[in-house]
Order: structure tokens, then C-alpha cells, then sequence
């Protein structure tokens, strides 16, 4: 087979913004421009956007729009409900689209994935999951009600607390794929495990931390590739501009959703610290999300509020890096930060947290500073050794750039995965159209065209 053709398969996409949709459509449509033919499947969350679209070239797919319609103000147990029917809904899609493609490319190892699992047990087509997030490997449950940072402030404020379950997305903001699929109960997991297993599954990890969750998690299947996330190093590179680094090195520059596991508060809370030392400093904050009227309080309560600047969404990521001295990204746990990719590609030095994927990207003390999770105080300590020598963020800047064209660059990481399309594609599989028969066939041209 010379050019395998690949669903991606993921619960969200855009518009909705986060990490692993952007990656999505960046790797499809790296494809589509490789000559491959490359399909996004996922959920059709909000009524306002289209069943199918084409988005620079990549089709999209978006099925079960009536069940998860206005999902959000429903009881819980029917919100469940319908995020499980979409989910049998998506997979009756590609039962009947399966001439359609010969490799599904899943985002997270979730129920998700058990679903699709199934659907290419059945009819013998090559799977490959991609763990998208590992956890901080010390919380192993998200609480219903957890706090925002509270530092110095009262810590029983009750403007504080925060309460992010299920989103109407479809996001659990839990600690990682494997434990969200823990949670599920043991019968679960066998199932995974066992479906995965027999139709000859490749996982995807982004990170070493991700290849140790699955050995304690007991999912040591026999094909497991370490690909790290890619970022287009022509589109993200250093800024051209005459303005001036010592003017630049002052402006620090957080690209984030606003969420919990994101630490953003943990990041305000440096922020008061450092602000009592470099006053002339300044901290954007680049994103939104459900924490956003938290977060911009807690800036206010705390005194920062005129040196934090709260943005929302951009599309002019690359620009905003360029006008900014380094980068800071404060998260509780992560999979591999499409954040801190797209700011050492810019030249910027970064100071993240210890955690999946940036303790791999970031070598401390040579292309930038990791700090241990939730600890505020080595946060602001690190900002404020950076932007307290300019010639030392430019040596770590350039550094990260060089570990970005070495390691991370989008057209080295499609190359891998390519090579493993192919690979999974000519081994020998069982297949299983014969035994469901012709009945749930349908040319392509009406499989596209018709709305679910």
C-alpha cells in the first residue's frame, strides 16, 4: 500500500482551541499537503457548526450533533447518557465509512478509544492510539471541588474554589488517559486492554513520562512509539524585529486555557512575588476558559492587576511571542505543551513546570528553568533570574531554538509518523468485511454527503 489514507479520530476539534486539536489538524493537514489522504472524525458539539466542512484543505467530520445538543443543561446522568450514544454513533460512522480508510489515528486513550478498538476488531483495520496526556503521577483523581492557590490570600474564600467536571466539550479535566480510564472500573480496562491487544494496536506516547504511566498502568502492549508533538518551525521562528531585547526581556508571555490543571493561579501567585521586585515587568496571559473571572479576581485581590494582562483568544500567537522576552507555563500536569514548543521555536526561554513533556522539551539551565508543580515561589524565583539578566535569557532563547530544529519540528514528526502508517498498514491483518457483510456499505460520495 503506497499511501495509507487516516481517519484521526478525536472527541473535540476546532473551533474549539486546546492543545490536542491543534495538533489534529496540524498533523492532518501536514498529510493533505504530503499527498495523503487525511479525514477528521469527532463529535458535532455546538449546532452553530457545520456537519462537514473542508478547513484548509482537511475535511471534517462531525457526527451525533442531536444528542449532544444543549448536552450541557442536562442532569448528569443524561449528559452521560448522550456522550455515550454519540460514542456508538461515532463508531457505526466508521463501521459504514470503512472503505473509506485504512488507518484510524485515535487522540486519548479513553472510552473513546474502546469504541473505535472495536469497530477495527471488527473489520481488521490498523489502529493507532495516541496518549495525549500523562498526569502529574501523584493526584490520581480529579476532586469535584478543588481550590485555586490561595498563597498568601484567605484560604477559605469561597471565590476560590472550583468546581470544573464535565464541560459541555465533553472534557473530563482529570489527571491523565490512563486514570480517566481507570476510573471506569477493572471490566473496563481488561476490555481496552484486550481489544487494543487484538487488533494489533501501536500507542503513541508524547513523553517518557507517558512510557512509565503505562508500564505502572499495566498497559505494556507490544507496539508502544515515543512521538513527540511537532511545531512548524517556519511559521514559529525568531522575531526579524529591530525592537529592542532589554525592552522585550521585561514582557512575559503565558499561552494557556484558563483551567485548572493549566495553574494559572499558581502563576498569579508568582506574579505578586515578582512583582515586588521588578515592578517595570509585565505578564500577558494568553487564552480563555472557565477560570477566567477567578483568575482575573485573584489578580485583582492580590495587587497585580495593572501588570497582568488578560487577552482571551489570539490568532496572532507567533506575533504576540515576538513581542515578549520569555515564556512561563505553570501547568499542574500536561501530555507534551503545544505552548512551550511554539515559544523555544520563537527563541524565547521558557520557565515550565516539571511535568510530562516539558521536563522532556526543556533541559534546566540550558535552553530554560523547570520548576516543581504548584511551587509559586520557584516560579517567581526563575522569572525573576531571567529577567534580571537579559544575556542569559538570549543564551537559553537560542538554545531552545537549536532543541526545537533538532528534535520538534512538525515535518520531523510527520516523517515518524508516516513510517508507522506504513508499517501498520503492510503487516499482515485479519480482515473482517467479508463477515459484516455488504449491507451497511454506501458509496463514498453518499457516505460524505449525508448528514447523521
Amino acid at each position: 500500500m503506497d499511501r495509507p489514507r487516516i481517519y484521526i479520530v478525536i472527541a473535540t476539534f476546532l473551533p474549539a482551541i486546546g492543545g490536542a486539536e491543534k495538533q489534529a489538524f496540524a498533523q492532518a493537514h501536514s498529510l493533505r499537503n504530503r499527498g495523503y489522504d487525511a479525514t477528521i472524525v469527532t463529535f458535532h458539539h455546538q449546532p452553530i457548526w457545520p456537519k462537514r466542512e473542508v478547513m484548509e484543505g482537511v475535511p471534517v467530520i462531525r457526527v451525533a450533533g442531536k444528542l449532544l445538543k444543549n448536552r450541557s443543561k442536562r442532569p448528569r446522568l443524561l449528559q452521560k447518557l448522550a456522550y455515550f450514544a454519540a460514542m456508538l454513533v461515532l463508531g457505526w460512522t466508521l463501521l459504514r465509512q470503512r472503505r473509506r480508510y485504512d488507518v484510524i489515528h485515535v487522540y486519548g486513550l479513553n472510552l473513546l478509544a474502546l469504541f473505535v478498538a472495536f469497530v477495527c476488531r471488527l473489520t481488521g483495520k490498523a489502529l493507532i492510539i495516541a496518549i495525549r496526556s500523562a498526569g502529574s503521577g501523584e493526584v490520581t483523581k480529579f476532586h469535584s471541588k478543588s481550590s485555586l492557590l490561595a498563597g498568601s490570600l484567605d484560604a477559605s474564600a469561597s471565590w476560590l474554589e472550583v468546581d470544573e467536571r464535565l464541560q459541555a466539550t465533553g472534557r473530563v479535566h482529570v489527571n491523565s488517559d490512563l486514570e480517566t480510564l481507570a476510573s471506569m472500573g477493572q471490566p473496563v480496562v481488561d476490555l481496552t486492554r484486550y481489544l487494543l491487544s487484538s487488533a494489533h494496536t501501536a500507542i503513541v506516547v508524547l513523553s517518557s513520562r507517558m512510557k512509565n504511566s503505562l508500564a505502572e498502568h499495566h498497559f505494556n502492549l507490544p507496539d508502544v512509539q515515543l512521538i513527540p508533538n511537532g511545531v512548524d518551525i517556519m511559521h514559529f521562528q525568531p522575531a526579524s524585529s529591530d525592537t529592542s531585547f532589554d525592552e522585550l526581556s521585561q514582557v512575559v508571555i503565558c499561552v494557556s486555557g484558563l483551567r485548572y490543571e493549566k495553574g494559572i493561579d499558581v502563576l498569579l501567585q508568582a506574579w505578586h512575588l515578582v512583582h515586588k521586585q521588578a515592578p517595570q515587568a509585565r505578564l500577558i496571559i494568553v487564552g480563555k476558559g472557565s477560570l477566567q473571572s477567578q483568575l482575573e479576581r485573584m489578580a485583582d485581590v492580590l495587587g497585580i492587576a495593572d501588570r497582568v494582562d488578560f487577552t482571551g483568544l489570539r490568532d496572532d500567537i507567533s506575533e504576540l511571542l515576538h513581542s515578549s522576552g520569555l515564556a512561563v507555563l505553570p501547568s499542574r500536569w500536561e501530555g507534551m505543551p503545544n505552548a512551550v514548543l511554539e515559544a523555544m521555536s520563537c527563541g524565547l526561554p521558557c520557565v515550565a513546570t516539571r511535568v510530562s513533556g516539558s521536563e522532556d522539551i526543556i533541559s534546566h539551565g540550558v535552553n530554560g528553568l523547570l520548576v516543581e508543580p504548584e511551587d509559586y515561589q520557584g516560579i517567581a524565583q526563575a522569572l525573576l533570574t531571567l529577567l534580571n539578566d537579559p544575556l542569559l535569557s538570549q543564551k537559553y532563547g537560542h538554545a531552545a531554538r537549536e532543541t526545537i530544529e533538532r528534535h520538534y519540528s512538525l515535518e520531523q514528526v510527520m516523517d515518524r509518523y508516516i513510517e508507522l502508517y506504513q508499517r501498520i498498514t503492510e503487516q499482515p491483518r485479519q480482515n473482517a468485511d467479508r463477515s459484516i457483510g455488504d449491507g451497511c456499505d454506501r458509496s463514498d460520495s453518499t457516505i460524505y454527503q449525508r448528514s447523521l
